[in-house]
């Protein structure tokens, strides 16, 4: 397994300016500035703006949304429960149906769901985390777009407007889709259950790593939920490593950061089949060492979000598998289930 070193120096560079910069700023989640970065750092430099301007204008139309759903919803426990159901399945499906955009979509969703999360915990903090998980957005993208920009400016590569691969809503079986958004659906209304009166950062990594892996043919499902477990694990053991360190100099904090994110993003840059290990490593890292404002000591609130995120992957092909079975399909696995769909057309 090659990894792409070059490219992964970049992407490290430029997420750990990100967290930086909003450290700076004193964001309340600084880690969602450097998980933007870090999405925005693909190696296909053409798409660049394309995935930035998505994530950012998908945050802030989702962070509106979401807003006007909590704020009307408001002590509706019913309402907020289909709400939450429906963005779900909403998110799932139009990254397929929408591919030209996607991303928006599915950024969008994910927001609007986070704010219907807070309202249930904690409402009133909702506009103030809304503010904040926009302005760190716009931190990590903007940070990304402009060191990207000026990392590969005189040279032959050129960064544009280039599509974003996906896969389309025509490749899939319709029964195959409707399981999707109907896990989808069950998983994002059972986190809060699960982790009720825990850390609400947690609680929302179980709804977006479901999200992430129940996408496009099963293939894809298959690989995503593995990569991310293998990331997740990655990642996470990294970041609770430089966080018993317990550094307390600012600046050896940030070099440890960026070295344990040349690693992670130099496999995400990489031609391998866990180079979505990579991607999603460096995810669990940021969310790890990013708990607060600067150097962190204290394993618990890391341990409980990371939990959140394996958690997700897990419940979600849980719930797929138990979803399959209830639509008729024979219980031996996954891509047998699938399979039975000789309509399905899937790419690798």
């Amino acid at each position: 397994m090659k990894l792409d070193y070059h490219n992964g120096f970049r992407t490290a560079l430029m997420v750990t300016l990100a967290s930086v910069v909003a450290l700076a700023a004193d964001a309340d989640d600084p880690w969602w500035a450097a998980m933007s970065a870090m999405t925005v750092a693909n190696a296909d430099w053409t798409n660049v703006w394309r995935k930035g301007a998505q994530r950012l204008f998908g945050t802030i139309a989702g962070a509106v949304f979401g807003y006007t759903l909590a704020i009307m919803f408001r002590n509706i426990p019913i309402f907020q429960v289909i709400a939450i159901g429906g963005l779900a399945a909403l998110a799932i499906y139009k990254r397929m149906a929408s591919p030209d955009y996607s991303y928006a979509w599915l950024l969008g969703t994910i927001t609007a769901m986070l704010a219907m999360y807070i309202s249930v915990v904690e409402i009133n903090a909702l506009f103030s985390k809304m503010v904040d998980r926009s302005v760190t957005v716009l931190i990590g993208v903007g940070v990304a777009t402009v060191v990207m920009y000026w990392l590969t400016k005189g040279s032959s590569i050129k960064v544009g407007f280039g599509p974003i691969g996906i896969s389309r809503l025509e490749e899939v079986d319709y029964s195959w889709v409707m399981a999707l958004c109907i896990t989808g659906a069950i998983v994002a209304i059972a986190a809060p259950i699960i982790y009720v009166k825990h850390d609400l950062i947690a609680m929302v990594q179980i709804t977006i790593t479901s999200l992430v892996v129940l996408y496009g043919p099963v293939q894809e499902v298959k690989k995503v939920a593995l990569n991310r477990l293998v990331g997740c694990l990655m990642g996470g053991l990294l970041g609770l490593f430089l966080v018993m360190l317990g550094l307390q100099s600012f600046f050896w904090w940030v070099i440890g950061v960026f070295c344990g994110l040349f690693f992670l993003c130099a496999l995400h840059h990489s031609k391998s089949y866990w180079a979505y290990a990579g991607t999603q490593g460096g995810y669990a890292f940021v969310i790890a060492v990013l708990t607060s404002s600067g150097p962190v000591n204290d394993i618990e609130g890391v341990l409980d979000r990371l939990v959140g995120v394996v958690l997700g992957a897990v419940l979600g092909i849980a719930v797929l598998y138990a979803v399959r079975v209830w639509q008729g399909a024979e219980p031996r696995n996954i891509e047998h289930i699938a399979r039975e769909h000789p309509s399905q057309k899937t790419k690798d």
